[in-house]
């Protein structure tokens, strides 16, 4: 019997686990649910929580004992055991400080400690980050990569779904990359891993019955960390790639940690402390509905997984480029979600945190924002155009479309070729004035200038090439593929923000109906048109949602400003299209006529018409207020 099954296949051992996993932890989690209303282990609403009702905790308990007794029972039949048990040691630590901390509360030097021995654990099982790296440097970097994905998904924790979605998509990828090296100790523990987290995941989705608490959270978080380390042994690849590919699974929490970092640094609030400030509130902040946020965050841990699994079935040097354009996208996303305001409540002593400074360095510090953005788009360049030349290569060098040239020139060293042409081409990007202007509202005239500075940074590229080795070192076919991806790339990633706003401005504007919103039509495109749009995207209250612009110069109708589009014709007519429920005429004193025209188009469409105006008037010492004791004109009811 142990003999047979000792020769099952490892992606058998690994659906057996999951399988075993997530069926105890169906059957442990409503157990667990009763006793924490019995024992009054319940997490109330806080003004820095995400839950509206009192919800259960300690569901790690359950996830917890349905990976033991998964392991336990399958260990010894696949025969791995002082490993895996030197790793389910780790977790029990963890979850035994974690269980703690959910009923009295621990201090965090005390999670710390706990993080740092089940790491130790983890590499005295034999598995450390990076296994051809000296000791001496993948010692200490398992060290930080296991405190930091335990804390990462800890943090993850913040609604309902998000955790354990993210943790089950990153232990199936993991577990998958693990399998095809024939890794039987990391199949079997990410089947374990994947299965109680999916399992757990029924009952924790919106409206979630219980949560996983501290004792859940960060065995998840350790459990996927550990994964990551035990699968970059298992396969035979390029240089790297091993160590790239289980990263790309944890993109998501990695993105998470570091957005929350930065931005809490920036506003001068403690990097400890709680708040509504992660990836999935501030989704929520953009518009989406909060299932929608945590969807959108388990599809953006399912793409990054399946391009951490790509190196499994393409050459190195696309895997690469592959990583890169992630990279580049991930930043993208974080950049445009790390400027939305969510910090409101702080500047009016909403939670108690310091507000952001507004004294006399604010002008330093907007200048250091600028060359900060600088800097950032020069980094993402700089991947853009590796990321480029090595799908080029990859797809144009080794597939017969081209010879010689960038892939193919002898005596040349590739990494010396690269760093020419990637010089020659960021210096023609920043000459051109790619970094001195802001992108999210580029029209047509913005795209133009990007298309044309890229082509002209090729043809830079070739005559640098030309130049320096001769014309021997130009391949047209891969000049013209590498072109091609970079132009993309860099139209990717100066629109990406702008994408972002129309995406979740149509999606409010679908889900009106049934979130009582109300589609609102801005007549006019000048200033006073631009100042409602972000009083309209500024407001605490998301009643209205702003579908476009209308005005009737035909040289601004068909463009897009501010993620918005811009329609031409008579007002009654793109009401009746696109179901307008408000136009807010913004022109000012610039047409006074139009105001009684598109009032008397939006009393024929039975649609509330409202004029947007701002005004300064002059104060006085002793002067009383003429409005003093009137209502001020607010939203319609």
């Amino acid at each position: 019997m142990l003999s047979s099954a000792s020769h099952m296949p490892v992606i058998a051992w690994a659906a057996a686990a999951a399988c075993l996993s997530g069926a105890a932890t169906l059957l442990l989690t409503p157990a667990m649910i009763k006793a924490a209303h019995a024992f009054d282990w319940v997490d109330y609403p806080q003004a820095d929580r995400w839950h509206a009702t009192p919800t259960a905790l300690m569901g790690g308990v359950a996830m917890y004992g349905a990976g033991a007794l998964a392991l336990l029972f399958l260990g010894p039949l696949a025969g791995v055991g002082m490993g895996v048990g030197l790793i389910g040691g780790g977790a029990t630590l963890l979850f035994a400080v974690g269980m703690v901390d959910d009923l009295w509360g621990v201090g965090p030097t005390t999670k710390l400690a706990a993080q740092v021995g089940a790491a130790v654990l983890l590499m005295a099982a034999g598995h450390v980050f990076g296994p051809e790296w000296p000791l001496w440097v993948s010692g200490p970097v398992t060290l930080v990569w296991v405190i930091g994905i335990t804390n990462a998904v800890n943090l993850l924790d913040n609604m309902d779904g998000l955790a354990a979605g993210i943790g089950g998509i990153a232990a199936v990828a993991l577990t998958a990359f693990a399998a095809a090296g024939g890794a039987l100790p990391a199949a079997l523990l990410g089947g374990t891993v994947g299965g109680a987290a999916l399992g757990f995941l029924w009952f924790n989705a919106k409206p979630a019955r219980i949560f996983m608490g501290d004792c859940g959270s960060l065995v998840l978080g350790y459990g996927v960390a550990a994964l990551a380390v035990m699968g970059q042994g298992a396969v035979a690849a390029g240089p790297g790639v091993a160590v790239l590919a289980p990263i790309c699974a944890l993109a998501v929490p990695i993105l998470d940690t570091t957005l929350v970092t930065v931005a809490r640094t920036q506003a001068g609030r403690p990097v400890t402390n709680g708040g509504q400030d992660h990836t999935s509130h501030r989704l929520v902040t953009l518009g989406l509905s909060e299932s929608a946020a945590v969807g959108t965050l388990h599809g953006m841990g399912a793409v990054a997984g399946g391009v951490g699994l790509t190196a499994l079935v393409v050459e190195p040097t696309l895997f690469y480029a592959a990583c890169a354009f992630g990279t580049v996208a991930l930043g993208v996303i974080g950049g445009s979600l790390g400027r939305l305001d969510v910090y409101r409540a702080a500047r009016v002593g909403g939670d108690g945190a310091p507000s952001v400074s507004m004294g006399p360095s604010s002008n330093a510090q907007a200048g250091q924002g600028r060359w900060q953005t600088v800097a950032a788009y020069l980094v993402g360049d700089g991947l853009l155009i590796g990321g480029a030349l090595a799908a080029a290569h990859a797809l144009v060098g080794s597939g017969g479309l081209g010879s010689g040239g960038l892939a193919g020139a002898e005596g040349v060293p590739i990494v010396e070729r690269v760093l020419l042409v990637g010089g020659v081409q960021l210096a023609v990007l920043y000459a051109m004035g790619l970094y001195r202007r802001l992108w999210r509202h580029a029209g047509t005239p913005g795209i133009a200038r990007i298309v044309g500075t890229t082509l002209l940074a090729q043809a830079a590229a070739a005559g640098g090439l030309s130049l320096v080795y001769g014309l021997g070192a130009v391949s047209a076919p891969l000049l013209t593929v590498d072109g091609l991806i970079l132009t993309l790339g860099v139209l990717g990633s100066r629109l990406g923000r702008r994408g972002l706003q129309r995406g979740a401005s149509l999606y409010r504007s679908r889900a009106a109906p049934a979130e009582s919103t109300s589609n609102v039509l801005l007549y006019g495109t000048g200033e006073q048109a631009m100042l409602a749009l972000r009083a309209l995207r500024d407001a605490e209250e998301m009643d209205r949602v702003p579908v476009g612009f209308v005005d009737p110069d035909p040289s601004k109708q068909d463009r897009v400003v501010r993620g918005l589009p811009v329609f031409g014709g008579a007002c009654a007519d793109l009401c009746r299209e696109h179901d307008i429920d408000e136009v807010i005429v913004a022109v000012g004193e610039t047409a006074p006529h139009s105001e009684q025209e598109v009032a008397r188009q939006c009393a024929e469409a039975g649609v509330a018409c409202r004029s947007f105006d701002v005004q300064m008037k002059p104060l006085g010492a002793g002067r009383e207020d003429s409005t003093h004791g009137e209502p001020m004109p607010g939203p319609p009811a």
